[in-house]
C-alpha cells in the first residue's frame, strides 16, 4: 500500500468516528451538521484512497485542486466498480444532505439519519474490505455503531411519518414554512440524486413550487423517486458480539456480513410488476373481475398492493404489486373464484392479511391432499 493511501485511510477512519461519536452524543446542539460533515469527510478520503491506490492521482494534469466528492464517487462507481448504484445514492444523499447544512438549513427526522448513518458505517466497510482486504473490525475502537433509542420503523414508514408531519407544518401558516421547507430539503436531496441515478433530467421544480404542490396534493406525486424508496431485505447493522472477562462486551460490525443499507430505490414497473390486464392473464382471470376483487379486498391505494402512476395531464394507470397477485392466488385457491366474484358483486370487503402469501404453501398442501384418493383403513 501506497504510504499516501495508509494516510488518506486513517484520516477516513478518523472522520468516521468522529461523526459516529456525534451522532451517539445526548445533545442536539450540532449534533446532525456535525456528523454529516465528518461522515462526507470520511468517504471523501476514503474514495480519494481507492483511486490514489488505483491510479496514483487524485487530481487531474494542469488542475490546482484534487477531485472533489462527486468526481471521486463517480470515477468509483463507473471506472473501478468499486460501489453500486444502492450504495452511491446513499454517498450522494450524504454529500447532498451536507451541502444543505452547509449553504442553508436542514432539519432531517431521526429515521431518515439513522438509515444514512448505518448505511454509512456498512458501504466504508465494503470498501475497505474490498480494495484493501481491511476490516473495519478490526481498525476502529469498541461500541461504535450508531445508537438509536427508539427501534426505527423501515423507510416507507419513516417517510409517510415525515410528510405527514410536514403537511401538519404546512397546514398552521406562514409561520412554519420555513420549518417545513428545511424538513423538505432533504427529501429533496434524495429525489434530485435519484433522478440524476436513473438517467432523467432534473427537476425543474423549485422548493416553494413543491410546497405549494404538496399543499394541494399527494405527495408521491410531488416526489415521485422518494416514493420508490423500499426496505432492503438485509436491514440492520449486521453484527458480531464477544464477551471476555477483559473486554467486557465489544459491539463489532461482523466482517462477513453482506453489505446491509438501509435502503434501495425500486422502479415502479419493478415494484409493481403488472398492469390490469396482465394481472388478470397471470390469475387467469378477466381484467373486470380483477377490478373487483381489487375492490373486495380493499387494495387500491394501500402501498402494499398497489399504485397509480400518472403518464399524462389527465391519464393515469394502475399497477399491483407481487404481494397482490399472490393474495387474490391464494383467496382463489382456498374460497373459489366463484364465491370471491360473488363477494366482490354483493359489495362486501375482505382482509388481505388473511389470505397472505405465507398461507400459499398451506394452501396448496390442502389442495393436494384433497386430490388424493382416500387410503382403505386395514381391517
Amino acid at each position: 500500500m501506497k504510504r499516501k493511501t495508509r494516510v488518506l485511510i486513517e484520516r477516513a477512519q478518523d472522520s468516521l468516528v468522529l461523526g459516529i461519536e456525534l451522532f451517539n452524543r445526548p445533545q442536539e446542539e450540532g449534533r446532525t451538521d456535525g456528523v454529516l460533515f465528518c461522515l462526507d469527510h470520511a468517504f471523501e478520503m476514503l474514495l480519494k484512497a481507492v483511486l490514489f491506490e488505483k491510479t496514483g492521482r487524485i487530481r487531474g494534469p494542469r488542475e490546482k485542486k484534487n477531485y472533489g466528492f462527486d468526481k471521486c464517487l463517480n470515477l468509483c462507481q463507473f471506472s473501478h466498480k468499486i460501489v453500486d448504484s444502492d450504495e452511491a445514492l446513499i454517498l450522494r444523499n450524504l454529500n447532498g444532505f451536507r451541502d444543505a447544512a452547509v449553504h442553508d438549513i436542514l432539519e432531517i427526522s431521526e429515521g431518515l439519519f439513522y438509515g444514512h448513518a448505518q448505511s454509512a458505517i456498512q458501504i466504508f466497510a465494503a470498501i475497505l474490505k474490498k480494495v484493501f482486504n481491511k476490516d473495519l473490525a478490526k481498525t476502529l475502537p469498541r461500541r461504535v455503531l450508531p445508537i438509536a433509542t427508539v427501534v426505527p420503523g423501515d423507510i416507507t414508514t419513516i417517510i409517510s411519518e415525515d410528510m405527514d408531519a410536514l403537511k401538519k407544518l404546512l397546514v398552521k401558516g406562514k409561520r412554519q414554512e420555513d420549518s417545513a421547507e428545511a424538513r423538505l430539503r432533504a427529501y429533496m436531496v434524495i429525489e434530485s440524486n435519484i433522478r440524476e441515478t436513473q438517467g432523467l433530467s432534473p427537476s425543474a421544480t423549485t422548493l416553494g413550487k413543491t410546497i405549494k404542490n404538496l399543499k394541494a396534493g399527494e405527495w408521491k406525486s410531488v416526489l415521485p423517486m422518494v416514493a420508490g424508496l423500499v426496505q432492503s431485505t438485509s436491514g440492520g447493522i449486521p453484527i458480531s458480539l464477544h464477551v471476555s472477562k477483559h473486554d467486557g462486551f465489544p459491539v463489532r460490525i461482523d466482517p462477513k456480513a453482506p453489505t446491509a443499507i438501509a435502503f434501495r430505490y425500486v422502479k415502479p414497473e419493478d415494484k409493481y410488476p403488472y398492469l390490469t390486464g396482465e394481472l388478470a392473464k397471470k390469475l387467469g382471470t378477466s381484467p373486470a373481475r380483477v377490478v373487483a376483487l381489487v375492490k373486495l379486498f380493499q387494495m387500491k391505494g394501500n402501498d402494499e398492493y398497489h399504485t397509480s402512476i400518472k403518464v399524462s395531464s389527465t391519464g393515469q394507470v394502475q399497477r399491483y404489486s407481487e404481494k397482490a397477485r399472490e393474495v387474490i392466488a391464494v383467496a382463489i385457491a382456498k374460497e373459489g373464484a366463484d364465491k370471491l366474484w360473488a363477494d366482490a358483486r354483493a359489495g362486501k370487503t375482505l382482509d388481505p392479511m388473511a389470505y397472505t402469501p405465507e398461507l400459499k404453501q398451506a394452501v396448496a398442501a390442502q389442495v393436494l391432499a384433497a386430490a388424493q384418493p382416500a387410503q382403505e383403513l386395514p381391517v
